[in-house]
């Protein structure tokens, strides 16, 4: 045999092989608790004297673990490590940026990306709109909590702790203002949606909707803005729904859910 073919074909088998093996820590990762060798052999579809033999090696690797009283086995210490250092190394830049594009092309409309600050919400990335918006919108700018759609979304997630200095800083605030704020909360958690109208910019309406990370844990909003007779303020409307939808894809891509990969 030729040699490069040789090395090919030696280069396919390893693949091949660690592809088989991963079978089993998938049935693993399913699973919602320790399982015994015949079931994880079952489950992935390999005879258990071959299932037995990728164990021992992961074992070592600390990718799984036995428990010695039951026999059963599990994920180990080096998978939950993985796991970490995956989620550490998600950019939720990186990741929102492809999904922006595609909500400013689907609804010609200025979007921008939000995270919580030391002084409270911040945009951090920004696709413009296709038609200019005369609205001061920049990275870096530091968006009000009650006046904001994007600020009443972080209020509805973020704890008290966490807000009451930013309610500080942003003291005086009108009574009227701030009682219909807090009261939207509650509808705003139940839709995964809050709308401004000419609220914080006169002539201007916005539709935010919140990303969680694999904790469940506020992570971004995404946020959609235009003049207030270019944008359907509608919950159940298009711009309402792509903007949720969008908000939920970046989640999924900070593996929030169940079904996260």
């Amino acid at each position: 045999m030729d040699k490069a073919v040789e090395e090919r074909t030696r280069t396919q088998r390893h693949i091949q092989s660690i592809d088989v093996g991963f079978r089993l820590i998938r049935v693993l990762e399913r699973a919602s608790g320790k399982l015994p060798l015949g079931m994880i052999a079952e489950l992935a579809e390999m005879p258990a004297s071959k299932a037995h033999l990728y164990m021992v090696s992961f074992a070592r690797l600390g990718l799984v673990e036995q428990d010695p009283a039951t026999m059963r086995y599990g994920l180990g210490p080096y998978a939950l490590q993985l796991g970490a250092a995956a989620l550490r190394q998600l950019d939720v830049v990186q990741l929102a940026r492809p999904v922006m594009d595609e909500l400013q092309s689907a609804t010609g409309l200025l979007v921008f990306l939000s995270v919580w600050g030391n002084r409270g919400p911040v945009i951090i990335s920004k696709v413009d709109s296709t038609v200019e918006v005369l609205v001061s919108i920049r990275v870096g700018y530091v968006l009000p909590l009650y006046q904001a759609a994007t600020g009443r979304v972080f209020l509805a997630y973020k704890s008290q702790a966490a807000v009451e200095h930013v309610l500080e800083r942003e003291k005086p605030v009108d009574p009227v203002l701030r009682q219909r704020a807090e009261e939207s909360l509650p509808l705003i958690r139940q839709r995964r949606l809050a709308f401004s109208d000419s609220q914080l910019n006169a002539g201007f309406a916005s539709i935010c909707s919140p990303i969680f990370d694999f904790a469940s844990e506020i992570a971004a909003t995404i946020t959609l803005l235009g003049m207030k007779n270019e944008i359907n303020l509608d919950p159940q409307g298009a711009a309402a729904m792509q903007t949720r939808q969008a908000a939920e894809q970046i989640s999924r891509k900070l593996a929030h859910g169940a079904d996260a990969a």
